[in-house]
């Protein structure tokens, strides 16, 4: 009894004594984005809910080591899921570059045919210390007004050094040249420049 006593009373210790978690964004205070064109040539547009692989969709920050395994760091974290808090920072950085944010907090949102709908399904979302972080994204958007439909593939990487700020330094990099490309589409209608796009 009395070594189950010092367990806990060690266990209450390092608990006591374990580090306070730091919380990172993908969204800089300034964006190193520049507004494009008025929101008004443009039109409402909406962004829909941004999927990530499963395994990666914690608030916790997920790394991946050389050999194979997966590291999720407890003490390091983004300040919500990673889907909803990528979504979140692709929101800010449309409304950076197009001059108006998207409208799915609105009433009238996704459902009206007179908003231009985004989709982006995050394939890969990868952070090695030390060596890179990546993005690859498959993304669609939906044109109100036609029948156009823009379907794109982007693969964004950046090298990084030693740390979690290097890593998430470099993952909003990453987020900034996504947001652009689709920023570009949404305002030319065409293909952007770095990715592979399709359309009907």
């Amino acid at each position: 009894m009395k070594i189950l006593m010092m367990m806990l009373a060690s266990l209450v210790l390092a608990a006591c004594g374990s580090t306070a978690p730091f919380n990172y964004t993908l969204s800089p205070p300034v964006s190193t984005g520049s507004t494009n064109a008025p929101g008004k040539q443009l039109g409402p547009y909406a962004l829909a809910d941004v999927t990530v692989p499963p395994e990666a969709d914690l608030a916790s920050l997920v790394v991946q080591q050389t050999d194979g395994r997966v590291l999720v760091l407890s003490n390091d974290l983004w300040t919500a899921p990673l889907s909803s808090h990528l979504r979140t920072a692709l929101s800010l950085e449309l409304t950076t570059r197009l001059g108006m944010p998207p409208v799915q907090n609105l009433a009238s949102g996704t459902g009206d045919a007179n908003v231009t709908r985004i989709q982006v399904d995050v394939q890969r979302f990868d952070m090695v210390p030390g060596q890179y972080v990546a993005i690859h994204a498959l993304w669609r958007i939906r044109f109100a007004g036609s029948n156009k439909v823009l379907t794109c593939f982007t693969r964004v990487q950046q090298p990084v050094a030693i740390g979690v700020s290097a890593l998430v330094t470099g993952q909003q990099k990453n987020t900034q040249l996504l947001s652009a490309q689709i920023a570009e589409s949404l305002i030319s209608r065409a293909d952007p420049a770095g990715a592979q796009c399709t359309s009907n």
